[in-house]
């Protein structure tokens, strides 16, 4: 039998479950890559419409950082526990590194620095001038604390389930915010650097590529050391700023080619 369609809100994926028993599901618990309304576009969309016999529970709202993750934790541990997923997929940490939380640890160059104990390595100087390093890396933490909660409930119900978390891209600060006719929205990142003193363009995308990097570098460390976690490691996917959007979201035609370049080699033969 047909599945028809196949990414749902819990009320209509709950009826779907109940009536094709044998179709694959997938949880899809995240941020605006999961749910960027109200174009047909993001990842959770793109990737139901590959593959189109596994039914995709919709858990993204725009936005979300690391309080409304939270928020939501006691629905997500439900779901993990009541559906048995063959894979639970995370969008996570991009507005907590790039989104409006870039204002908490932007600084310009005369203000002081402190590395904290984070194994940075070599740091590029605008990073140097212009992150507050301790308090980047904490905002890492924070991040990883926020996928790791999620994976003890897949421990506590279903330790086989694969999990897939991902690194997002390598935006560029365009100063272009969310619009959606009369309504537009302040951009993410520019503005933040500009008033830091950093309005070198070149600069700002060395600075933006290594908040990726480092975000990845922790991701890539926890998913080393735990059991069944996949790394999407989309960095470098989109090569122009003609693929994005806007400063931290692709084009429709830049999600499709994250997703099936990226995420479709690693989900096939789990999802059907």
């Amino acid at each position: 039998m047909a599945i028809g369609r196949n990414n749902l809100a819990l009320p209509d994926f709950h009826k779907a479950v109940l009536k094709h028993k044998d179709a694959a599901r997938a949880l899809c618990f995240g941020d605006s890559w999961f749910q960027y309304p109200p174009h047909p576009t993001d990842l959770n969309k793109q990737l139901a419409r590959m593959f189109r016999n596994t039914l995709f529970l919709r858990e993204g709202v725009a936005g979300r950082d690391s309080a409304m993750w939270k928020r939501a934790l006691p629905r997500i541990q439900r779901a993990i526990g009541t559906y048995r997923f063959d894979a639970i997929l995370l969008s996570t940490g991009g507005n907590d590194i790039v989104g409006s939380e870039l204002s908490e640890f932007i600084k310009t160059a005369n203000q002081p620095q402190s590395p904290g104990d984070f194994p940075w390595g070599e740091i590029p100087g605008v990073v140097f001038d212009h992150i507050r390093l301790e308090t980047f890396g904490l905002a890492l933490r924070y991040a990883i604390d926020d996928i790791k909660q999620v994976v003890q409930f897949r421990d506590l119900y279903q330790p086989t389930c694969l999990v897939y978390v991902h690194s997002y891209d390598y935006i560029y600060p365009s100063g272009v915010g969310y619009r959606l006719g009369p309504l537009k929205m302040e951009p993410w990142v520019k503005p933040y650097l500009d008033a830091a003193g950093l309005t070198d363009k070149a600069g700002q995308r060395v600075l933006t590529r290594w908040l990726i990097d480092q975000f990845t570098r922790e991701l890539r460390a926890f998913v080393s050391q735990r059991a069944n976690l996949v790394l999407v490691d989309s960095r470098g996917t989109l090569t122009s700023e003609s693929q994005w959007e806007n400063e931290i979201h692709p084009t429709a035609a830049g999600f499709e080619k994250i997703a099936r370049t990226c995420w479709k080699p690693r989900l096939t033969g789990v999802l059907r």
